[in-house]
């Protein structure tokens, strides 16, 4: 069967509410190799519609969430990012209902440092717009300055030169910063009820909670049956079943 056809009965069985057949036809996509944003999403619809019907296998919120991550991280259409966006809080609230009634620690998304939240406020994209916007305007600038006879004029320029100075470098810090995320980190999220931490050893770590299933971390490096993660403040093993790396996969260290 061809992508198309085997999207479209995907889509269908999604449509009419058969949530197992378009599970399996998301995932048979997914195993081709096929990098498609709607899928993605589509393929995080399905896994919830399984859990609204009341036919919930264990992870199905955490493969749900990795759909919706996966869809946010491919889309290039704003409408698809804010509904994948729109979802995973829906999923991600249903979890931490679900840990708070067990008494566990409901935090979802630790907040990231603060250097990366500014970098991903725009898209790599935007940062380099901008960055060469503010380098166009410091040569417009001095070109204007060096030129002009009036005072105002020249200290006029001068600001302009400065602000847009000031642009060229923090955009520039930002547009480095992007394609560093980019090539460098490789992420995952969460697919099993709760993961546990442990060392390398593969002892569970005493006193640190489980991650909570569809959390996004970063993967750091692997090996046979495990791979290193963080998030947050926790720097563990997990077993790697218990990860889904979001798409494009780059190699881990050890892997």
């Amino acid at each position: 069967m061809t992508e198309e056809a085997l999207f479209a009965s995907a889509r269908d069985a999604l449509r009419d509410g058969r949530a197992a057949e378009a599970i399996a036809g998301f995932e048979a996509l997914a195993d081709q190799g096929s990098l498609d944003a709607a899928e993605s999403y589509d393929r995080g619809l399905a896994y919830a519609l399984r859990v609204r019907l009341g036919a919930e296998v264990s992870g199905d919120l955490g493969r749900a969430a990795h759909g919706f991550e996966e869809a946010r991280v491919l889309s290039t259409d704003a409408a698809l990012t804010g509904d994948a966006i729109l979802a995973l809080g829906v999923v991600r609230a249903e979890v931490a209902r679900r840990r708070a009634r067990a008494g566990e620690a409901i935090e979802m998304e630790p907040s990231p440092p603060l250097f990366r939240s500014l970098v991903e406020l725009l898209p790599e994209s935007a940062w380099c717009g901008l960055a060469l916007t503010g380098s166009l305007l410091v040569g417009l600038g001095l070109f204007v300055r060096d030129g002009a006879k009036l005072r105002r004029l020249r200290v006029g320029a001068s600001v302009v030169v400065l602000v847009a100075l000031l642009v060229l470098l923090s955009a520039s810090a930002m547009a480095l910063g992007a394609r560093d995320l980019r090539l460098h980190v490789e992420e995952g999220v969460v697919v099993v009820p709760a993961a546990r931490p442990a060392d390398e050893r593969g002892l569970t770590l005493p006193h640190v909670s489980p991650l909570p299933e569809g959390a996004r971390v970063e993967r750091l490096e692997s090996k046979p049956g495990w791979v290193r993660v963080r998030w947050g403040n926790v720097d563990a093993w997990l077993p790697s079943p218990s990860i889904r790396p979001l798409r494009p996969l780059r190699p881990l260290r050890g892997g």
